[in-house]
């Protein structure tokens, strides 16, 4: 018991310098976070926490919290009463990566944290149940999921105007994982003040095209202040949203816009190819006035669809039901005859857009779990 407390002790010692020698924003000096009233507790997370709670040495210690920023990792955590930075418990290292309660936590995560009277820090010890959980895949044959947000309600999928082609690709990729993890996407279409009418008519046709009638489509221009508040429709109180897209796209500038006033850093895109550099270093949540809140990433170049084949179904429903009736099973839906795809888009129910995003998908599906080593789960 002693030689635990004692490995314990040092383990603390390095995380906290490890802390000291990475720069951590100052608390005080943050702005626009949601509070523990502003996020939603479902009662399957206060099941957890009292269940939690009835075996802990350290009950009265305990409070019921959201990871609302990550800097470098290292938690901020809102309670009821309090914000406080947060470290992860001994315990985390030794739990089954499989289980619940061995992940690790992420933006959004109602958990269970210690804080001992005095201290300024807490101890993460628990993650509590996930409504949802907004992953994508990090790696090559023996990669793994990697969490982005969880508890996520909405996913803006943002994507710029004026820099040539929309990445229809891109956004599909998006709309899958969206929907594989149950939250509801939007796409935002941002700087729209660069596009000609001609060409923003083009660019929101194409894009209505690929997500169909039922996915909303919001055209922005933050410059303008135009969209603003068809977006912040989407983020109704209590309510998250996750703004996901890559760098360059104008999310900073599209979240400082909704608040109202200048509270991430933005960034210039490169001439050459309109691609922007990371401005986002830290994954955090912002509360918008009369609204609710948003967490943003920095962007990601690669949205990689490994084990999404149910997303892949809920964003393509139509074609994934006529493929079932494909006169072959391993029909490619390009030139095999008694093709029930490729008979549907030549009565106009499936667009050329939808189409080609739905067979590019799911062949790198095909592929990836071809490629995956034996002993990954998914």
């Amino acid at each position: 018991m002693a030689k635990r407390g004692q490995r314990n002790q040092a383990l603390r010692k390095r995380r906290e310098s490890r802390a000291q020698a990475i720069t951590l924003p100052a608390i005080d000096a943050l702005t626009d976070l949601p509070t523990f009233a502003d996020l939603r507790l479902d009662d399957a997370q206060r099941a957890a926490f009292e269940e939690f709670l009835a075996t802990s040495e350290n009950a009265e210690e305990m409070h019921l919290g959201f990871v609302v920023r990550l800097d470098r990792g290292y938690p901020l955590v809102a309670t009821a009463s309090d914000v406080f930075r947060a470290e992860h418990a001994v315990s985390f290292a030794k739990q089954d990566a499989e289980k619940d309660d061995g992940l690790l936590p992420a933006v959004g995560d109602c958990v269970a944290v210690r804080r001992a009277p005095g201290h300024d820090m807490g101890v993460i010890e628990r993650v509590l149940p996930r409504r949802t959980s907004f992953e994508r895949w990090r790696g090559r044959s023996r990669g793994e999921k990697q969490v982005l947000a969880a508890n996520v309600d909405t996913i803006l999928i943002v994507q710029a105007l004026g820099a040539g082609d929309v990445l229809l690709d891109r956004v599909a990729r998006s709309l899958v994982l969206a929907n594989d993890c149950r939250t509801t996407p939007v796409v935002v279409l941002t700087k729209a003040d660069r596009c000609s009418e001609e060409e923003l008519e083009r660019d929101v046709r194409r894009v209505r095209n690929l997500v169909g009638q039922d996915v909303r489509v919001i055209v922005t221009s933050s410059a303008a202040g135009e969209g603003l508040d068809e977006v912040r429709s989407c983020v109704a109180p209590q309510t998250c949203a996750m703004i996901l897209g890559e760098s360059g796209a104008g999310k900073s500038t599209l979240l400082n816009a909704l608040l109202g006033h200048d509270v991430l850093a933005t960034g210039t895109v490169r001439e050459r190819d309109d691609k922007g550099r990371h401005t986002t270093v830290a994954r955090v949540m912002v509360k918008l006035p009369d609204g609710g809140t948003i967490a943003d990433a920095p962007g990601l170049r690669s949205l990689p669809l490994v084990g999404h084949e149910r997303g892949l179904l809920v964003t393509f429903p139509e074609i994934a039901e006529a493929a079932s009736t494909c006169r072959f099973r391993d029909c490619t839906h390009v030139h095999e005859p008694g093709c029930a795809v490729r008979a549907l888009q030549g009565e106009g129910a499936i667009s050329e857009e939808r189409l080609a995003c739905y067979l590019a998908l799911s062949k790198e599906m095909r592929a990836s779990a071809q490629t995956l080593d034996p002993d990954v789960v998914i």
